[in-house]
């Protein structure tokens, strides 16, 4: 019995004096001792009987380590061009649309930014967005791509307001989403971008959130992928999340 007791010690102090060179060395040590770590019978011992003691003390390291690592992992994810953004919306944005827009310039080539119309009588009309006249050809602006012929911005904290729809006769149609009526045009409401005659709801505040985590003046927002972002039921106006008009 006493030589078992003091195998029993031996193996405690071997181990907690392994695990603690394991620690600084960050090895973790149940691979190494997770098949040999059981005692053998003698002197009528019963077998395993400091392996217990073992596996106690092991388990409650990995569960220490699993912590620390679990707490890493969240802190991680508030802040940081890897952060996932929480409570975001489930519906389309013009965040996303933007976001296909900027993709589909990488993968088609340049950005185009003819028209198709003319302004050798007439100024190019508002509702193909940010135009030049160049050369009596309506030309996108800068910063802004031709997409069937209606010049978008490519940057999430640029928008177009007018959906190409008329009130002059008849109400908005429920289809453009959040519009209201203006000398006869149907215009988003603030905080919402027209693509391709429907309202959007616009989530990018302009903020970053890179280094830090996103400022508490842009009111509900969440960090995704370094950018700070309206969470949902939230769109953003001058850099502020507010509840939608």
């Amino acid at each position: 019995m006493a030589r078992g007791i003091m195998r029993s010690c031996f193996w405690l102090v071997l181990f907690r004096v392994a695990s603690a060179v394991a620690h600084e060395a960050g090895v973790p040590l149940e691979g190494p001792l997770g098949a040999d770590d059981e005692c053998e019978a003698t002197d009528g011992g019963a077998v395993g009987e400091c392996s217990v003691e073992l596996r106690q003390l092991r388990a409650h390291s990995v569960k220490a380590e699993t912590k620390d690592e679990a707490v890493t992992e969240e802190g991680s994810e508030l802040f940081g061009p890897n952060a996932r953004g929480r409570n975001m919306w489930r519906a389309r944005t013009w965040t996303d649309i933007a976001a296909l827009v900027q993709f589909n310039e990488s993968v088609q080539g340049p950005c185009v930014v003819q028209t198709g119309a003319t302004c050798s009588m007439f100024a190019c009309k508002a509702s193909r967005g940010a135009t030049d006249c160049v050369k009596m050809q309506c030309q996108c602006a800068t910063g802004f791509c031709a997409q069937a012929g209606t010049c978008y911005p490519t940057s999430p904290t640029q928008c177009l307001e007018d959906t190409g729809g008329s009130c002059t006769v008849s109400a908005c149609r429920s289809s453009r989403g959040g519009t209201y009526c203006d000398s006869g045009k149907c215009l988003c409401n603030p905080g919402n971008c027209a693509w391709k005659g429907t309202c959007f709801p616009a989530t990018d505040t302009g903020g970053t959130c890179k280094a830090f985590g996103c400022d508490s003046s842009r009111g509900p927002s969440t960090c995704n992928q370094g950018r700070c972002l309206c969470q949902d039921g939230y769109v953003a106006l001058k850099g502020t999340c507010v509840t939608p008009t």
